[in-house]
C-alpha cells in the first residue's frame, strides 16, 4: 500500500484487535456486577451512563495511539524516557499490585460461571483450573494467537449478553424514554462513578499503547510497512469499534437486569447472582447464556494480564520484549501463581484484598491520567502530535472525573 492509497474496508477489519483485547479486559466481573446492579436498582434510567462511560474511555485511551504510532514507544517507555527509569518502575509496580489482586477476582468470576454448570466442583478448585488453563495459554501462545482467542471470547460475550437481553423482550418505548432521560435517580452518583471506574481501568491506555507497538512495528508484519497516517486511521477505527463493543455488552447487561429484576424488586450483589436470578424468570437457557458471558468476561481479563505483566516490565526496564526470556517467564508465573495463593489464603472472595486494590487503583487513575496528559501536551517530546487546545480541554475534564473517582473510592473505604 502506498501513501496515496486509502485503507480499504478489509484493511479496517484487519485493524480490529488491540482495542478489542482491551474491551475484554474492561468487561470483567466488576463491570458485569455494576451493570447488573444498575439495571436491577433503577431499570433503564442509567443507560445513558453507559454511553458517557464509553466516551470517557475513548478519550482516556486516545493518547495511547498517538504516543505509540507517532513516537514508536509505549506509554511505559515514554514515562521512562521523559521522567526516568525510577518513575517507570514505580508506575509498573503500582500497576502490577493492582493486577495481581484483581486477577484473583477475575478467576473467581470465571470459577463462579463454571460452578453454575458443574456445582459439584468447588469455587476454589474451579479457580485453580481456570488459572492453570490461562497460564498454559499465555505460556505457549504468541500475541497473535492470544488476540484471535480473545476476539472469540468477545464474540461469545456479545452473543451471550445480547441474546439474553433480546430474550427478555424489553419495552423499547420505555427503554428509549427512560434510558436517555439523563437523570440520576435518588442522586446515586456513586453508582454512576462506579460504572466510570469499571470502564476507565488505570492500566488500559498503558496496555493499549503496548499492543499497538507490537502490531504496527513488529518486523516483517504487514502493518509495519504502512504509512503513519494510515496506521493512525486504522488504530482510531479499532478504538472506536472497541468502545462500541464495550458499550454494547454493558448496555445489554443493564437491559437484561432492568427488564427482569427491576419490576420484581430483586437486587444483585454479584455477577453470578445475576445468572441465578435469571434462571427462574427466563428459564435455564438464560442462566446458561449469562454464565457463558460471565466466563468469557472473567477469563479473558485474567488471561491478558498474565501476558501484560512481563510486557510492561520489559518496557519499564528498557529490556528486549522477549516473552520467552527467563525474566518474562518469571512474571508469567507470578501473574498466575500469586492470585492462586490469594484465593487459597483468603477464599473465593478476598474482600480485603479487593478493597486494597480499589484504593490503589483509585489513587493510580488520576496519576496515570496526569502523566499521560503531561506527556501528550509536551511539544518537545510529541512534536506536531502534541495535544491541541480542544484535546487539552477534554483531558482536563477527564482528569477532574478521575479525581472524583479517587475521592469516591476513599469515601467508600472510610464508610
Amino acid at each position: 500500500m502506498n501513501e496515496a492509497k486509502k485503507p480499504s474496508a478489509m484493511d479496517y477489519l484487519k485493524a480490529v484487535g488491540p482495542a478489542i483485547v482491551i474491551s475484554a479486559v474492561v468487561v470483567g466481573p466488576g463491570s458485569v456486577t455494576t451493570a447488573s446492579s444498575m439495571g436491577a436498582s433503577y431499570g433503564y434510567k442509567l443507560l445513558w451512563v453507559i454511553i458517557l462511560a464509553a466516551l470517557a474511555s475513548f478519550f482516556y485511551q486516545l493518547p495511547a495511539i498517538r504516543v505509540a504510532l507517532a513516537k514508536e514507544v509505549t506509554i511505559m517507555e515514554a514515562v521512562r524516557m521523559r521522567f526516568g527509569k525510577i518513575w517507570a518502575m514505580v508506575l509498573y509496580y503500582c500497576i502490577m499490585f493492582g493486577c495481581l489482586i484483581f486477577q484473583a477476582g477475575n478467576f473467581t468470576g470465571a470459577a463462579m460461571a463454571m460452578n453454575y454448570f458443574v456445582p459439584q466442583i468447588s469455587l476454589i478448585a474451579w479457580a485453580a483450573i481456570m488459572i492453570g488453563l490461562a497460564f498454559v495459554l499465555a505460556w505457549t501462545s504468541r500475541y497473535g494467537i492470544l488476540e484471535s482467542f480473545t476476539k472469540v471470547l468477545v464474540i461469545l460475550m456479545v452473543v451471550a449478553f445480547v441474546a439474553t437481553a433480546i430474550g427478555s423482550q424489553p419495552n423499547m418505548s420505555d427503554l428509549v424514554s427512560e434510558g436517555f432521560s439523563f437523570q440520576i435517580p435518588n442522586g446515586d452518583y456513586m453508582l454512576v462513578l462506579a460504572m466510570l471506574a469499571t470502564t476507565m481501568v488505570p492500566d488500559i491506555p498503558v496496555s493499549l499503547s503496548a499492543l499497538h507497538k507490537q502490531r504496527y512495528f513488529k518486523k516483517g508484519s504487514f502493518e509495519a510497512g504502512l504509512p503513519q497516517e494510515t496506521k493512525m486511521k486504522m488504530a482510531h477505527f479499532d478504538l472506536v469499534f472497541g468502545c462500541i463493543v464495550t458499550a454494547l455488552i454493558t448496555s445489554a447487561i443493564v437491559v437484561c437486569s432492568a427488564t427482569n429484576l427491576f419490576p420484581l424488586g430483586i437486587t444483585v450483589s454479584s455477577a453470578s447472582d445475576m445468572a441465578a436470578q435469571l434462571t427462574p424468570i427466563l428459564g435455564r437457557y438464560a442462566g446458561i447464556l449469562f454464565s457463558l458471558g460471565l466466563w468469557a468476561a472473567a477469563f479473558s481479563s485474567g488471561l491478558f494480564r498474565i501476558e501484560l505483566l512481563p510486557m510492561l516490565y520489559n518496557q519499564a526496564t528498557d529490556q528486549e520484549e522477549d516473552m520467552k526470556a527467563p525474566r518474562s517467564r518469571l512474571w508469567m508465573i507470578l501473574g498466575a501463581g500469586i492470585p492462586l495463593i490469594f484465593i487459597f489464603l483468603f477464599g473465593a472472595s478476598p474482600a480485603e484484598l479487593v478493597i486494597m486494590a480499589q484504593a490503589l487503583n483509585g489513587l493510580l487513575l488520576p496519576i496515570i491520567c496526569g502523566i499521560i496528559w503531561r506527556i501528550t501536551s509536551d511539544k518537545k517530546f510529541m512534536g506536531d502530535h502534541a495535544n491541541r487546545l480542544y484535546l487539552n480541554i477534554i483531558f482536563a475534564v477527564i482528569f477532574v472525573v478521575t479525581v472524583l473517582l479517587a475521592i469516591r473510592v476513599f469515601i467508600n473505604l472510610i464508610g
